[in-house]
């Protein structure tokens, strides 16, 4: 029988990101070690990107992730530590690869490049 889990991360999208996710930090002073698995976090990510669910009623206990807090805790860790990013770039290449994309059709704003000010003058502006 196929979990929650393995629905929104299956084995194909897990082995992209596992090697991605930083080490766990060490406990501090000797505390225990995290008791909720990095996968069950994933999919309560998927989930919530999935169905724009608040996060008050993200359902953690059918997916193993402890609680809200925990995945946005995660989330948090694993975005700082660019995780999302090398994702993209990952399955970008993968789809390049297998020749699933299509450069034709391509657009490129502000949002997802940056925009350099000025270049390498600044412009005058008439009086």
């Amino acid at each position: 029988m196929t979990s929650l889990v393995d629905k929104l991360v299956p084995d194909d999208l897990w082995a992209l990101v596992e090697p991605l996710l930083p080490p766990p930090p060490r406990p501090p002073y000797g505390g225990r070690h995290r008791t909720i698995p990095e996968r069950n976090c994933l999919a309560a990510l998927v989930f919530m990107a999935r169905t724009s669910t608040p996060w008050a009623l993200l359902p953690a206990k059918e997916l193993g992730c402890g609680s809200a807090s925990t995945a946005w805790r995660r989330l948090d860790q694993w975005a700082k530590a660019g995780v999302f990013d090398q994702l993209h770039v990952e399955v970008l290449d993968q789809l390049g690869l297998a020749g699933r994309l299509d450069w034709s059709r391509a657009s490129v704003d502000s949002a997802s490049v940056r925009a350099k000010r000025g270049g390498t003058t600044w412009a005058q502006i008439p009086s």
